[in-house]
């Protein structure tokens, strides 16, 4: 194989460019949605129906990968994403922007799995924190810096006009990203691994623990994903600059923070991080609705962002770390699976409690079940010990 530094440059490079819509998505379609006739359930299902996407097809797609490969499911993500944009482009009513997010569901599920698996196949065993993070940070690099290409374009064009203009754009990044992993990313997949005693080759009773945890965590973070934007114009301001202004903070966070708290995972091992991170994120979303400052508000989203940055990496790696090498593909197809099923759960609750029971409910739901979930971790994972500089675990 090739110079591993340089894959990991392009596959880096592939991910940012391909990931420009996602940053400023989450901001605009809640908005945009709502300008076209939107309510809060309709925008949930947005998001929820990305995931149920998701939710079909990893599973298959891991499987697919172990078998297969990396290489094919990496380059066609980017197609996939590029048809997207171009059809969120032309989008004017909801049902076509869900036709658009279905497909660009189908995308993603392509492009994460591959992602991982190419990221662990290239990493040293005591960087697997780190490799993971650098994945994460460069999907939020790219919807940082897609994010700020739609804001200026916003600035100078009406939301109608903008949204069809920036998408555009978006497509021919997408296209070039798929060009770019096509051309310079090899299989990673090796062409016979050795069985061998000390690999896990089935999906076992930690992992399975993990899975739980996952999926509680994800309906609980994905049920705030479209209520924000929502919650921010309600309680403070419609502006778009103001809106965008508090966004950009906790977008920095993702993307330039995952591979460095990443790291802290493979230096003191998977669990610590993840505690502390789904605690602060937990007693941080406890407080947003007690907030009358939008300066505050902005400060606490950072610190939320925080806590799930540190947490997410030390999940994606300890997968890694309890299957073995010859079903890596299929536990991140799993893994991601669970992630999608949460999220299709949240979105859909979230936005059911805000219409319903009113706009705190869903805040201080999502607080007390990252806090539990921080419990749980401790509970299910407390016989776990670091073995070795590789920050290795048994189970005693």
């Amino acid at each position: 194989m090739e110079n591993t530094s340089k894959i990991r440059y392009h596959l880096r490079t592939s991910i940012v460019l391909g990931s420009f819509a996602f940053g400023f998505m989450s901001f605009i379609l809640p908005i945009y949605s709502k300008s076209i006739g939107g309510n809060a359930l309709t925008i949930g299902g947005l998001f929820s129906i990305f995931s149920v996407v998701a939710l079909i097809l990893r599973p298959f797609i891991g499987r697919g990968i172990d078998r297969y490969g990396r290489k094919a499911f990496f380059v066609a993500a980017f197609l996939f994403y590029g048809i997207s944009m171009l059809m969120f482009s032309y989008s004017t009513n909801v049902l076509s922007l869900y036709i658009s997010r279905f497909i660009q569901a189908i995308g993603a599920s392509f492009m994460w799995t591959s992602a991982y698996s190419i990221a662990i196949d290239i990493a040293n065993e005591g960087k697997r924190g780190a490799a993971i993070g650098q994945v994460d940070g460069a999907s939020s690099k790219g919807a940082l810096y897609g994010a700020f290409i739609g804001f200026i374009v916003l600035s100078n064009f009406t939301l109608i006009s903008g949204w069809s203009i920036v998408f555009k754009g978006y497509a021919v990044l997408s296209i070039i990203a798929g060009f770019i992993a096509y051309r310079f990313i090899p299989e990673t997949k090796a062409a016979e691994i050795e069985q061998t005693e000390s690999d896990n080759n089935k999906l076992n009773n930690n992992f399975m623990r993990l899975l739980l945890i996952v999926f509680i965590s994800s309906i609980s973070t994905s049920m705030l994903s479209p209520l924000l934007m929502i919650y921010l114009q309600d309680r403070f301001t419609a502006d778009i600059g103001a809106l965008a202004t508090a966004f950009i903070p906790a977008a920095v966070v993702y993307a330039f923070l995952p591979s460095v708290l990443g790291g802290i995972s493979d230096k003191f091992g998977r669990i610590m991080p993840m505690v502390i991170g789904l605690i602060g994120s937990g007693l941080v979303s406890l407080g947003f609705t007690h907030v009358y400052s939008i300066v505050i508000l902005v400060i606490l989203w950072v610190m939320e962002s925080i806590g799930i940055v540190m947490a997410s990496p030390a999940q994606e790696a300890l997968v890694a770390d309890i299957v073995g090498k010859n079903i890596r593909g299929s536990a991140y197809g799993l893994y991601l699976f669970v992630c999608s099923l949460g999220a299709v759960i949240g979105p859909l609750m979230g936005g059911w409690l805000y219409d319903s029971f009113g706009h705190a409910v869903p805040f201080y739901l999502n607080g007390a079940i990252l806090l539990f979930d921080a419990l749980l971790v401790v509970i299910l994972f407390r016989s776990y010990k670091k073995v070795d500089c590789n920050s290795e675990m048994i189970i005693e």
